[in-house]
């Protein structure tokens, strides 16, 4: 048996349909232009959409965490909280519908988040059941502390990318969401 040859990967382009199959080998192309992205051939690659937004995010989360973590915020703390400084006293079904998140998932965030003295849950109006969410002043304070952080990795996102394109990608993911969301 002959030793294996990279250079042949290249040659060697394993077709579905008269579709070239995606493989490791695809990985020694160069890039194809943006327009492609979302063409079929690249459903099951590194190159597809979800993969590319999966990456984004994760890359986004891992900025974030290691500029919260000397603040002793989590991620989802912040999710929360960044929230909050927008608006006040929603209840904590009201809050999971608008970050698009289960209920259940906020149960340990708020509890965190009201042990630390960040937030407190409070009471209002006929229904004794609900809570309504409030930050104290320490969550208020924060905000001047970890706001700058989330421009800060937002900017690093777009180093190098224009305004325009910045501006289409997030009409872009807009539309994504919506479709994905939609009926």
């Amino acid at each position: 048996m002959a030793p294996y040859d990279a250079s042949q990967d290249s040659v060697i382009e394993p077709t579905f349909g008269g579709l070239r199959m995606p493989s490791t080998a695809t990985r020694l192309v160069p890039a194809r232009p943006r327009s492609q992205v979302a063409n079929h051939v690249h459903a099951l690659t590194d190159r597809s959409l979800s993969f590319l937004v999966r990456q984004a995010h994760r890359a986004f989360v891992a900025g974030l965490a290691g500029r919260l973590f000397p603040h002793g915020v989590s991620v989802a703390e912040w999710a929360v909280l960044r929230r909050l400084w927008q608006q006040e006293g929603f209840t904590q079904v009201a809050l999971a519908d608008r970050m698009r998140v289960r209920k259940a998932s906020l149960t340990s965030v708020l509890a965190g988040l009201e042990r630390k003295g960040f937030v407190r849950r409070t009471r209002r109006g006929d229904d004794r059941r609900k809570y309504h969410l409030f930050l104290t002043k320490r969550g208020r304070d924060l905000k001047e502390e970890l706001l700058p952080i989330g421009v800060a990795i937002n900017r690093k996102a777009v180093a190098g990318v224009s305004p325009a394109d910045a501006g289409l990608v997030v009409h872009l993911l807009e539309k994504v969401i919506a479709n994905l969301e939609g009926p």
